[in-house]
């Protein structure tokens, strides 16, 4: 797989973590990612609005990965929803948050983006 962007001995990857075999593990210094939150958001190759079980199972596998990637102090930053998803009512933020420090990562802070400032014009 090619490089999304290449400065140095920094290099950017956007790719699907359970699809991609470019990057090695425990090489990694940063993982940013927006995860599917599970409300039927229509994606080329994924299903957004699987069973929350499923959805859970699903994510348990890709921070899985993550984790694998990750150096030591590598990081994860997740952007996802903090209260919950429209259709189940969950806290996927709570959930996801579980589960990664269940695989190993470690819980730093929470950033919550207020998106009610943000022209809906921009995409």
């Amino acid at each position: 797989m090619k490089p999304f962007l290449k400065l140095g001995n920094v290099v950017v990857y956007n790719a699907d973590i359970m699809k991609t075999r470019a990057v090695k593990p425990n090489t990694v210094d940063l993982i940013v990612t927006s995860p599917p939150y599970n409300i039927g958001t229509k994606y080329a190759t994924y299903d957004d609005s699987i069973p929350y079980e499923k959805y859970l199972e699903f994510s348990k596998k890709w921070l899985r990965k993550c984790y694998k990637l990750a150096q030591s102090d590598g990081r994860l930053c997740l952007n996802i929803p903090l209260d919950k998803n429209k259709p189940t009512k969950q806290s996927v933020c709570a959930d996801l948050t579980t589960i990664a420090k269940r695989v190993g990562w470690k819980y730093e802070c929470t950033v919550v983006w207020n998106e009610q400032n943000i022209s809906r014009g921009a995409t």
